[in-house]
């Protein structure tokens, strides 16, 4: 994530969760939250959890959910979510550092994470993810896809192929993000040998997907 990226979203945080509230969005929130349902059970690592709106969600069906975010005022949202069952745990770490021990979690979740991932960091953040991950565990990963009806649009394209937008936050201060959409052959490719088991499906407003590390 870039320094500007950083800035926006701990600048972001308490205006964050509106986008949960648009309208076009809501068929597909219920579905994502439908489906969350597959981590019944389940110990879960959440790689940037922002303001923890998923984290909670996830909590009211995992064993246990360790939700991570590079941003101490995100996650100062998180920590104040009410967590009754007492099974989430969170941490500021970096989505591209990879963990140091053994994998713990048996599932991961990325929400509305990867269209942020720099295309020539993939790679590394996919190694990263999945150093956390058990062979064998269950992913879903979610984020946005390409709509003419999104209010934000591209404002242009790197030598990368990475595709920015411009963000304008109440206060009037302005940001550019990295903004990609990742359609199912990219996310195949990005993925190779990492996984098996990939289903990819299109919610209109957003794609989501699900695979087993290898």
């Amino acid at each position: 994530m870039t320094e500007e990226m950083i800035r926006y979203y701990a600048r972001r945080a308490g205006e964050y969760e509106r986008v949960y509230e648009i309208p076009a969005w809501q068929p597909g929130l219920a579905e994502l939250r439908r489906r969350v349902a597959m981590f019944t059970g389940r110990r879960v690592f959440e790689v940037a959890c922002g303001t923890g709106y998923w984290t909670e969600i996830l909590a009211g069906v995992a064993a246990c959910v360790h939700a991570s975010d590079l941003n101490a005022e995100t996650l100062a949202l998180a920590r104040a979510r009410p967590y009754p069952r007492g099974n989430v745990t969170l941490e500021a770490r970096d989505a591209y550092a990879r963990h140091a021990g053994p994998p713990r979690w048996d599932a991961g979740f990325a929400g509305l994470w990867l269209s942020h991932v720099d295309l020539t960091r993939m790679d590394e953040f996919l190694d990263a993810f999945h150093s956390h991950l058990r062979p064998g565990a269950l992913v879903l990963a979610f984020d946005e896809s390409d709509d003419p009806t999104r209010r934000s649009r591209g404002s242009r394209v790197d030598a990368a192929g990475n595709r920015y937008e411009a963000r304008r936050l109440d206060n009037g201060e302005q940001y550019e993000i990295v903004k990609n959409f990742v359609d199912e052959p990219r996310l195949r490719a990005a993925l190779g040998a990492r996984a098996r088991r990939l289903a990819y499906d299109d919610l209109g407003r957003f794609w989501v997907a699900t695979w087993e590390v290898t």
